[in-house]
């Protein structure tokens, strides 16, 4: 199946050259890289368009604590599956003894909760002594 011919003002048929020295040269090759497509030509068609450049930058610091916070939240996860777990038995269970052998698991659960929220809280303080510098 033959592809649909574009319009007539949309054609690229005019070639430009030019020649830029070796330091915009590799400005612009690095400022391609970190577009979208990627590709030299078709940032400079943007530029010469006025259309919007867009940049896909990355920022490290969140790399180092993307591991840590992970970990915290598989592990705030299983804490919290295991409270629901144990609130489940504790109120099925009609023995006044397993309530209460019930509820001292789920308190020493809400303690393990509250250290890895003190690590999360830890972590998104140093975050935001990056990210909001004055």
């Amino acid at each position: 199946m033959p592809r649909k011919k574009a319009e007539e003002s949309r054609l690229l048929q005019h070639k430009i050259q030019t020649r830029v020295n070796q330091a915009k040269f590799k400005q612009l090759s690095e400022l391609a890289k970190k577009m979208t497509n990627g590709s030299t030509s078709d940032l400079l068609r943007d530029i010469l368009d006025n259309r919007q450049i867009r940049v896909q930058t990355v920022d490290s610091t969140l790399a180092e604590f993307m591991p840590e916070l992970i970990r915290i939240r598989k592990e705030l996860n299983a804490i919290g599956n295991n409270i629901n777990q144990i609130t489940r038995y504790f109120h099925q269970s009609p023995e006044e003894t397993k309530k209460l052998f019930y509820a001292t698991r789920v308190a020493g659960l809400y303690r393990d909760a509250a250290v890895k929220g003190d690590a999360l809280l830890y972590i998104i303080e140093e975050l935001g002594k990056r990210w909001l510098q004055k």
